[in-house]
Formats: C-alpha cells, sequence, structure tokens
C-alpha cells in the first residue's frame, strides 16, 4: 500500500510512501537522527576530494551519469559530493528518492523504472531534468545505527533488471567507505577544536599570572590615600574602569580554562563568586544577571574605547532587574556590536537598546525574512539587545549569523 499524500507534509515527512517495503520515523526518531547528523558539522561545507574521488569511481564502476552522496536534512536533501548534477547541491525532500531509501526495509533500496512506478512517475525529477529513470542507493549508516543519507546512482534509462547481488553488494560497500570517511572527518575535526580549546585554556591560564600583578598593583593604587587626594574624579573613574576590564578578562580567562576541564559552568560560576571582590557583579548567584550591573560594566569598558560619534543606552521600563543567562555571553556579545559601531561610525550616533519582547509582538517584515524562527516570534518573553548606528550596513546574508 502507498501512503496516501493528500494532506499537508511536514518538512520531514515523505509522500506516496510503500508501507509494505519501509518504515514510518515518529518525530522522535526523526529528531534524534537529524541531531546526529548535525553532530558530523558537514551540512553546507565546501565539496571535498576524498567524497568526489568515491563518486568519481562509482560512476565509472556502474556506468551511470549521476553519483551522489546525500545527506537527508529536514526539509531538504543536501548532496555532499555530486557526480553528474552540475552545481545543484540540495533538492527539496518531498521529491527526494534517498528520503525514501533511508526509510525502506531493504538493505538496498532500488527503482528500476520510475515511469511504472506510482511513488515516482508523477516526481518533478522524473518528468523534469535529471529525468531519473533508474535509482539505486544504499543508506548512509552511522556507528550508532542512523541512516543519515544514502551513497545512490542514477542513470536516465531504465534498468528492469535492476541491480545484481555483487552491484549491490559493491554499492553497500562504496557507502561504507563514505560512512567511514564521515566518521573520520568528525573525529579530526573534533580533534582540532579540542586543540584550539587547548591552546585557549593554555594562554587564559598563561594571563592570569600578570593579570592577578595587575589587580593587585591597581588595588593598591585605589587605597593609597596620599594619591587619592591628588586625584580628579576623573582619574579616579579610569582606575576603576581599568580595575572593572581587568577582572572582567579574569572571569573570560576562568571561563576558558573551565569549558576545557569541561566542569559545569554553575560550579565556575560559585567559584568566582566566592572571591569576595566588590567589582564581581555582573551576575548573581544562580545564573542571574544584574541588568544595572551589566549597563554599568558595558559603560566602563566602552567609555574608553575609541569612537568618533557618541553613544547612547537605553533600557526599556519592561526589562526586570534581573534575567537568567549566560552574563559574560551577553557581556561579550554586546561589546562586539558596540565595539564594531565605533569603529564603522564616523557621524551620527550609536545607540544601545535593551528591551523586552512579549511572545505576542510581531516582527517586522525584514525581521521575518531575515532572523531566525525562534527569535522572530517568541514562545515566551524574550530579552533582546539591539545596536543601531549610522555606520555602513551589514550585508542580509550576514544577518543570521551575527
Amino acid at each position: 500500500p502507498i501512503a496516501a499524500a493528500n494532506l499537508p507534509l511536514c518538512d520531514w515527512q515523505v509522500p506516496h510512501l510503500d508501507l509494505s517495503t519501509s518504515t514510518p520515523q515518529s518525530i522522535e526518531e526523526e529528531v534524534k537522527r537529524l541531531m546526529m547528523l548535525k553532530d558530523y558539522s558537514i551540512l553546507d561545507s565546501d565539496q571535498e576530494e576524498k567524497f568526489e574521488r568515491i563518486t568519481a569511481l562509482a560512476s565509472r564502476i556502474f556506468e551511470v551519469p549521476i553519483c551522489l552522496v546525500s545527506l537527508v536534512d529536514i526539509g531538504r536533501q543536501w548532496f555532499l559530493s555530486n557526480r553528474g548534477l552540475g552545481d545543484v547541491r540540495e533538492t527539496s525532500r518531498h521529491v527526494s528518492f534517498c528520503a525514501h531509501a533511508i526509510l525502506s526495509l531493504e538493505d538496498v533500496f532500488v527503482v528500476p523504472e520510475t515511469h511504472s512506478d506510482p511513488r515516482f512517475k508523477d516526481n518533478g525529477l522524473v518528468t523534469g531534468p535529471p529525468y531519473i529513470r533508474f535509482y539505486a542507493g544504499a543508506p548512509l549508516i552511522s556507528p550508532e545505527g542512523l541512516k543519515l543519507g544514502t551513497f545512490c546512482i542514477i542513470d536516465a534509462k531504465p534498468r528492469p533488471d535492476g541491480l545484481s547481488l555483487g552491484d549491490k553488494q559493491n554499492l553497500r560497500e562504496l557507502a561504507a567507505m563514505v560512512m567511514e570517511t564521515m566518521v573520520t572527518r568528525k573525529k579530526e575535526m573534533e580533534r582540532i577544536r579540542d586543540e584550539k580549546t587547548r591552546i585557549i585554556a593554555c594562554a587564559a591560564h598563561d594571563l592570569l599570572s600578570p593579570l592577578t600583578g595587575v589587580q593587585l598593583n591597581l588595588e593598591l593604587l585605589m587605597t593609597d590615600e596620599a594619591l587619592n587626594k591628588k586625584l580628579d574624579a576623573n582619574q579616579k573613574d579610569l582606575m576603576t574602569t581599568a580595575l572593572k576590564c581587568s577582572e572582567i578578562i579574569e572571569r573570560i580567562c576562568l571561563q576558558a580554562i573551565e569549558s576545557f576541564r569541561g566542569d559545569l559552568v554553575s560550579s565556575k560560576r560559585n567559584r568566582i563568586g566566592d572571591q569576595n571582590s566588590d567589582h564581581k557583579e555582573f551576575v548573581a548567584e544562580n545564573g542571574l544577571v544584574n541588568i544595572a550591573k551589566l549597563v554599568e560594566n558595558i559603560n566602563h569598558v566602552v567609555a574608553t574605547y575609541p569612537k568618533q560619534v557618541p553613544l547612547f543606552i537605553e533600557v526599556d521600563d519592561n526589562v526586570p532587574p534581573e534575567v537568567i543567562s549566560d552574563d559574560l555571553k551577553i557581556f561579550r556579545s554586546i561589546l562586539n556590536y558596540l565595539t564594531n559601531a565605533c569603529k564603522q561610525t564616523t557621524s551620527g550616533t550609536i545607540r544601545l537598546r535593551i528591551y523586552v519582547r512579549k511572545a505576542s509582538e510581531s516582527a517586522t517584515p525584514l525581521e521575518l525574512e531575515i532572523l531566525p524562527g525562534a527569535l522572530v516570534a517568541p514562545k515566551m518573553d524574550v530579552l533582546v539587545v539591539e545596536v543601531h548606528d549610522t555606520g555602513p550596513g551589514v550585508e542580509l546574508e550576514k544577518y543570521p549569523t551575527l
């Protein structure tokens, strides 16, 4: 029996599924599969020679014009390697043969003649380019047993006899080779990432000793009564700013070290909080970010940053005194936006606005087009930080990754 496709389908559902030879996935199973696929950090990557060699080899072995390494993502199939489809890197999942293949009970999914198959005879990839008449795909099975996609061969001519047992075995072996290459790639990326984290943690550790010396000397200067009598208010404020900046650097170093060690963020915060410094009030206990302290620290740090235009900071009345979040991430994100605005803005003003977007509020047409759905239409109230300036704009395609 073929599943009906009259009702609207979700992005991950497959139309015209043959329930006698395939097993539909539950949403929980699909989420697990997609999360594993994302864990490989391979979607939307550049073409890599190690995968291109395998598809080129398969194209010659099976004498087919098209051979693909297809990864089935939500709403699309994305081609890690594409032999024979030109510059095409993805198609809709709803027309994907590979979406059927990963649900098939067979170890190799074969469609000898698409024109006589009710699942595919009206498929856009059959009635239009590349005019598929024959398809065979072996699943890419992760070490955890999840089917992430397929290694498939395609022909514009039908093959009524399908594939021989030997050909099926060859296709499975090539699929296994691709999967092994993906696993090796993933392990290498993790090794590089771990090495970078280790280097950052070591650098952070090495910075702490001289930084402690700087802090101690600043504190001695600030408590020197004779010196303080000679300093005006502006000079005292500069010393306070220097001390606050040094303590923020210390917290960033400690966070880098703890991230490398794999300790819980909460335990890190608790330990830092036990140091009893009047200037380390960025976050209250239990991960509560004090908005007033956040703004105060931003003011102190940005005050000395070179800029050609005035900077204004606004906190709307609907912002609560405290929010639950990672204080350093918020602070560093805001600082990145502000320092970039200071660099790029030569006339006009820079304005930082912090406000709460209610779940019921709608977004502007521009936001609907470029922002992630979770931010555009939040299911709960969210804290929004905006930096407005009159400098050159950021390209629209970069908005989602800011």
